[in-house]
C-alpha cells in the first residue's frame, strides 16, 4: 500500500513483513524500464571507530574498509531506502493522495533484525533514528526479517541479469553497499578485503556500482567537495522533496537518485555526450 506523500511530489511506499513480497514483485515488474537502483540505510550507527588519537580521515582505505566491515559484521540494518530510475533520471510516478495526484515513487524496507534492548549499538544513533520517526518495537514486530527479504530479492535480480543487468548507485555508499551485500550473502561475514568485496558485490548484485558522492567530490566543481547529501543536492539544483525531520532512508534513496542522475549529466554533457561517468564504476567514497 503507497503511503501517503512524504511531502509534495513524492509518495514513500512503507514496506514492512505484510507487503514485502508484493512490493518486491513491484519493483521488478519495473527494473525493465527503468534498471538503476539507487539505495539508502540507517543502520544502529557504528561502535567500532579509529583507534584513541585517530580520525576518521586519517586512516588508510584499507583500514577504513576494515571498520566498515567490523561494524556491518555485527550490527544488522534498521532500513533500506530504494529509488528506481532509467539513464535520463526519470523516476517511476504513482497517483497518491487524495487528489490522485502523481507523484515520484520511492520504497522504505523496515527490518525486524535489531532489538536495540540487547543488541548492541550506537546510543546517540538509535535516539536519532527514533527523532526522526523509526519506531524500534513496531519494526521488531512488523519488519521483514533482512533473510527474507534477501531471499526473495535475490529471485528478482537473477531474473533482471537474464535481461541485461542493473546499475546500482548511493551516495557516500561504503555502509549502503555493505549492507546489501551482508543480505544477499545471508548474513556472513563480509570478506577479509576491498577488493574481496568487490568481487562478491559484482558477483551478487549483477551490475556496475557508482557512489554519487565520489563523482561530485571528482567532478571538478569546489563547491561540491566535502559536502553532504542534503548541501550537494541543493548545490546542483537536485530536489529535496522530504522535510528534515523526517529524513530517513527511503527519502534519501530519492535525493541520492537525483543526485546521482545530476552527475551523469554533469559528466556527459562536460565530455560532449559521451558517457564518461562510467569510468566511476566501483569507485566508492572512501576506499578509492
Amino acid at each position: 500500500m503507497v503511503a501517503a506523500p512524504a511531502a509534495p511530489g513524492l509518495a514513500v511506499t512503507s514496506v514492512t513483513a505484510e507487503n514485502f513480497e508484493a512490493e518486491l514483485d513491484a519493483i521488478a515488474a519495473l527494473l525493465q524500464r527503468y534498471p538503476i537502483v539507487v539505495i539508502d540505510t540507517e543502520y544502529p550507527g557504528t561502535v567500532h571507530r579509529p583507534t584513541a588519537g585517530r580520525r576518521e580521515c586519517d586512516v588508510t582505505p584499507g583500514e577504513r574498509y576494515a571498520l566498515v566491515k567490523a561494524n556491518v559484521d555485527e550490527l544488522p540494518a534498521v532500513q533500506l531506502g530504494i529509488t528506481l530510475c532509467d539513464a535520463d533520471g526519470n523516476i517511476p510516478v504513482v497517483a497518491a493522495g487524495a487528489d490522485g495526484r502523481a507523484c515520484q515513487r520511492a520504497w522504505e524496507f523496515t527490518f525486524s533484525d535489531f532489538d536495540p534492548v540487547r543488541g548492541r549499538h550506537a546510543p546517540e544513533s538509535v535516539a536519532f533514528l527514533t527523532s526522526q520517526g523509526v519506531d524500534f518495537p513496531a519494526a521488531r514486530l512488523r519488519g521483514v526479517s533482512s533473510s527474507a527479504f534477501a531471499a526473495r530479492l535475490a529471485a528478482v535480480l537473477a531474473q533482471a541479469r537474464l535481461r541485461g543487468g542493473l546499475t546500482w548507485a548511493a551516495f557516500g555508499g561504503a555502509y549502503d553497499f555493505a549492507y546489501m551485500i551482508k543480505m544477499l550473502s545471508g548474513g556472513q561475514p563480509l570478506p577479509g578485503t576491498w577488493q574481496e568485496f568487490m568481487a562478491r558485490a559484482r558477483d551478487l548484485l549483477g551490475g556496475g556500482m557508482f557512489d554519487a558522492k565520489y563523482m561530485a567530490e571528482h567532478s571538478g566543481r569546489a563547491d561540491l567537495i566535502g559536502g553532504g547529501l542534503r548541501r550537494v543536492a541543493v548545490r546542483l539544483g537536485a530536489p529535496l522533496l522530504f522535510p528534515e525531520p523526517p529524513c530517513l532512508a527511503g527519502p534519501k534513496s530519492h535525493t541520492a537518485c537525483h543526485v546521482y542522475a545530476a552527475m551523469r549529466r554533469h559528466f556527459r554533457d562536460l565530455y560532449r555526450g559521451h558517457d564518461y561517468g562510467a569510468v566511476f564504476d566501483g569507485l566508492i567514497d572512501g576506499f578509492n
